[in-house]
């Protein structure tokens, strides 16, 4: 971890050389504003209340990134207003290149882009009518996601500081700082930019849900970010959906379940888990908390065992939780000399990426050797998986973390699969995705 802030910080000085540019674009931001945020943010309200400053109801997740939220392997051309603004209204931070014309500049930053394409939404425009607007010539810039930035609380945007678009490590670095909100939502493609930032996590688990419960979702996340506040710089603050992260509240010293009013939290150290109890859920018990860990007051209801590769000839999964006698066989392994022929363009193919030593794939192997079950009379699927320690995944399947899905429907191209790690969910996406 300290090697890792080292690298940030090296890298980072290396960007001073335009800190005029930076501070020009501070001024810029503050004169601009910017879309979305919680303009009718009011953390005393009752359940049902909190901010949304946006209308939740016409949000789409999925938006033109195509179906499961993934991204899309284009990078979009953002031409009028209305296109700006639909591409900026997403769940995850989005990034748009400004660019007077075509040229050097618009290719690097296109091919920079298409390489961190599962990692960040990209877009950017050559509009005169976008770049008056917004007061850009030659220039990246990161929109924080509207669904959890807060205007009086933070920065919306941040413009990159540089005019290399060449260096994907610099970008990469100041994506991961100034893509995160204050309190953000814990996902597949976010949970690798909380680990990179070097500061323990405070999760919020709950029902999670802006499709059929937007406010009550604000609700949450309006009284973390009155606690937040007063960490910046000290901890990262995250909610999480207990129906994609109830495996890990075991962690915590939690039992949560999905479909119930439950509220659990729990902080994320390095290799140490803690966990708040049953303490009812209110800024006045999280601040409580979070003041006991950052005092060392508190004793780590778990901490996570360092990898040691097993002695040769010894299953490694023998024994663990989610190994063992598990019946894979609707379940096809993918290798570099195979991969052609499993993940093959006229199948509907289930991917997943794992680690023999993760523990969290250990404990998906039995829903997902379900999964394989339950398609094994269906020739128009496949379920696969791939040891992503043993093998480098292919190009366009960006691998950031354990285990990594993919779903890549009869003849399209690989999206992230962001739902519940459980055989029946998974399976039912499978369903509603496939190309027939």
């Amino acid at each position: 971890m300290r090697g890792f802030r080292l690298l940030t910080l090296a890298l980072l000085a290396l960007l001073a050389v335009n800190q005029l540019a930076w501070a020009q674009d501070e001024d810029d931001m503050d004169m601009d504003g910017a879309e979305g945020g919680d303009e009718d943010y009011d953390g005393d309200e009752g359940y049902g209340g909190g901010g949304d400053g946006y209308d939740d109801e016409d949000y789409s997740g999925d938006g033109e990134d195509g179906e499961g939220g993934g991204g899309s392997a284009e990078i979009k051309e953002l031409t009028t207003v209305e296109e700006f603004d639909a591409f900026l209204n997403d769940e995850d931070a989005s990034v748009v290149g400004f660019f007077a014309e075509e040229g050097s500049a618009l290719d690097d930053f296109k091919a920079t882009a298409q390489g961190m394409q599962w990692d960040y939404r990209f877009a950017y425009t050559t509009s005169a009518e976008l770049l008056s607007a917004h007061k850009y010539k030659s220039a990246a810039v990161v929109y924080k996601p509207p669904r959890f930035a807060s205007e009086k609380a933070e920065k919306l945007k941040a413009r990159y500081p540089g005019s290399d678009f060449k260096n994907s490590d610099a970008l990469k670095i100041f994506l991961r700082e100034k893509s995160l909100p204050l309190v953000g939502q814990l996902t597949w493609k976010t949970k690798e930019r909380y680990s990179s930032c070097g500061l323990p996590l405070v999760k919020v688990f709950f029902d999670v849900d802006y499709e059929l419960n937007p406010k009550g979702s604000n609700y949450y996340v309006n009284r973390v970010r009155k606690v937040a506040e007063e960490y910046v710089g000290k901890l990262s603050f995250a909610i999480a959906a207990i129906k994609d992260y109830s495996y890990e509240s075991s962690d915590y010293g939690l039992t949560l379940e999905e479909g119930k009013k439950q509220v659990g939290v729990g902080i994320e150290d390095g290799d140490k888990r803690y966990g708040m109890g049953e303490a009812e859920f209110s800024p006045a018990s999280l601040k409580a908390f979070v003041e006991q860990f950052l005092k060392g007051e508190l004793t780590p209801t778990k901490v996570v065992e360092p990898y040691s590769p097993p002695p040769p000839g010894e299953d490694d999964e023998a024994g663990d939780e989610g190994g063992g006698d598990v019946d894979e066989s609707g379940v096809t392994v993918a290798t570099p000399d195979n991969f052609e022929q499993v993940v093959e363009p006229s199948k509907n193919v289930m991917l997943e990426f794992y680690a023999p030593w993760c523990g969290h794939c250990k404990m998906l192997k039995p829903e997902y050797a379900k999964l394989g079950k339950e398609f094994e009379g269906d020739e128009s699927v496949v379920i696969a998986k791939m040891d992503a320690d043993e093998h480098t995944p292919p190009a366009g399947w960006e691998v950031q973390g354990y285990p990594t899905i993919f779903f890549q429907p009869k003849g399209g191209k690989p999206t992230p699969y962001e739902g519940a790690r459980n055989a029946k969910e998974m399976a039912e996406y499978v369903r509603a995705h496939k190309v027939v």
